[in-house]
């Protein structure tokens, strides 16, 4: 079975996608708008070289211009509000974020609903680096035998199986939205 590849057509959907324009696509490749624009059309064949350009450039493995099934693999994965997972969990509500098929990264929301209610009662460590955003309210963080206040729109980076807990140190609830990679969740 001889089935054509259009390269063209998936580079000019995957340019389109990121909001890339041609001609600027084409200056970061090395080559002439014109040329790009006769690859996306099809009536140009780009040599490996530019190929390998273009696929760095754009930020994606260069075998994906080759993958025959058409995989949409740049359509939307949403997770709408009401259907996030709810983990409840010693009075913390955590909230997931991520869409399924998320298997490296998971995004999550912790609302800590009272003064004084935490993460966890004692300090504890899991698998992979967090980075966490004080949404709102301001919260303690312990990690090991330190600990800091954050308040709202203040990031912090926990490296990996670092033992910690959050404290909500404000009147009302405190919101904090983590990554953690890779996740466990």
């Amino acid at each position: 079975m001889n089935v054509e590849i259009n390269i063209g057509k998936k580079v000019k959907s995957i340019r389109l996608a990121k909001g890339i324009l041609l001609k600027d696509l084409a200056k970061k490749c090395g080559i002439s708008s014109s040329m790009l624009s006769q690859i996306e059309k099809g009536n140009a064949n780009p040599s490996l070289n530019t190929i390998k350009s273009i696929a760095e450039v754009l930020g994606i493995p260069m075998f994906k211009f080759f993958i025959e099934a058409d995989l949409n693999i740049y359509s939307a994965n949403i997770l709408k509000k009401e259907n996030r997972k709810i983990i409840l969990q010693d009075g913390v509500k955590y909230e997931i974020l991520s869409p399924e098929g998320t298997e490296k990264l998971r995004c999550m929301k912790m609302i800590l609903k009272e003064k004084h209610s935490v993460s966890s009662q004692k300090l504890t460590s899991h698998q992979g680096e967090e980075v966490a955003l004080v949404m709102r309210g301001k919260v303690r963080i312990n990690i090991g035998d330190e600990s800091c206040d954050m308040k709202e729109g203040d990031s912090i980076q926990i490296p990996s199986s670092m033992p910690h807990k959050w404290t909500n140190i404000n009147d009302d609830e405190s919101i904090i939205m983590f990554s953690i990679t890779p996740s466990e969740y």
